[in-house]
């Protein structure tokens, strides 16, 4: 038997339906589905009862559910505690990076999670915002940060902090011979023209949508990334419009690569997400400590020492 098996158990029982389950999960539902018959096997008993309307638990699978649940409950109670008895905090600490590091002070937050604990390896992937939530809530990461331009979904609070640490900008950048061609053009004006565009889950992709979507009903795609690198590529070779915060955009415009559309911004806030039962874990207290002392963030002090949080 797997933990996970047993987390698909207890929401597909929350959840009452497979689709609903494998949202919460981040999985697909055949995925979620394989995950409930292999434990009925291993059990030996039927735990739902499928139809069209969902999935209910058997009498059965209503008197093993309270036990998964305390099981998996117990396993994150063992972890974390295993961690607080260690005089020092050692290991991997996995932390996903969506954007330029000097704009996230990673710089910074190594050299206090150092200071403090030099021992703990730091490992930072860097990834896109929406992957990195899907990461982090599926365990994958120990915390990561992301671009949020509104509250996570309901179903997703439940489970994941977004820690603010700060507002940034986002500005409309264009190849740089387009200066004077953008100079006087507002949305109106943006809404017709090629644009480098964003995935489905992007938060950027919303914000920027808002704007567009009341002067065009379709947006001209020239290529669809999340990677600020093809993006740049792209725009500076002449392809279209596109959107990036405001430090890479201005450092661009420096280099001459791009210029940037003058006459608005689009605000969005950068976020360090973590798993909110992973909120007594050493490890994560003692980051949490190091990103307040490094952003000046109310109950700023020194990387805390393990056990505290």
């Amino acid at each position: 038997m797997e933990l996970y098996q047993l987390r698909t158990f207890v929401a597909v029982a929350e959840e009452g339906h497979l689709t609903r389950a494998a949202e919460k999960l981040f999985m697909s539902q055949p995925a979620v589905s394989a995950h409930v018959k292999a434990l009925e096997e291993e059990l030996g008993v039927v735990l739902f009862l499928r139809s069209a309307r969902g999935m209910q638990l058997t009498r059965e699978g209503q008197a093993l559910r309270a036990q998964a649940e305390t099981t998996l409950r117990s396993v994150g109670e063992l972890m974390s505690q295993a961690r607080s008895l260690r005089e020092n905090l050692t290991g991997v600490l996995r932390i996903a990076l969506n954007t330029d590091p000097d704009l996230l002070r990673i710089r910074q937050l190594v050299d206090a999670l150092r200071a403090a604990h030099p021992k703990l390896e730091v490992h930072l992937p860097q990834s896109s915002s929406n992957i990195i939530t899907e990461d982090v809530r599926a365990g994958r990461l120990d915390g990561g940060f992301a671009f949020v331009s509104e509250p996570l979904p309901p179903a997703l609070a439940q489970e994941m902090e977004a820690v603010k640490l700060a507002t940034t900008a986002l500005h409309v950048v264009a190849p740089a011979g387009w200066a004077e061609r953008l100079k006087d053009a507002g949305w109106r004006e943006l809404a017709e023209e090629s644009w480098v565009w964003f995935t489905d889950t992007c938060p950027c992709r919303a914000l920027l949508e808002r704007q567009l979507k009341p002067y065009a009903s379709v947006v001209k795609k020239v290529a669809t990334t999340d990677y600020e690198g093809t993006l740049k590529a792209l725009v500076a070779s002449g392809a279209g419009l596109g959107l990036m915060h405001q430090d890479e955009a201005r450092g661009w415009e420096k280099c001459g690569d791009v210029c940037i559309w003058p006459h608005d911004s689009l605000p969005i806030d950068i976020c360090f997400l973590h798993r909110k039962d992973r909120a007594s874990d050493p490890a994560l207290c003692a980051v949490l400590a190091a990103l307040r002392q490094v952003w000046g963030l109310e109950g700023a002090s020194a990387p805390e020492a393990p056990g505290a949080c």
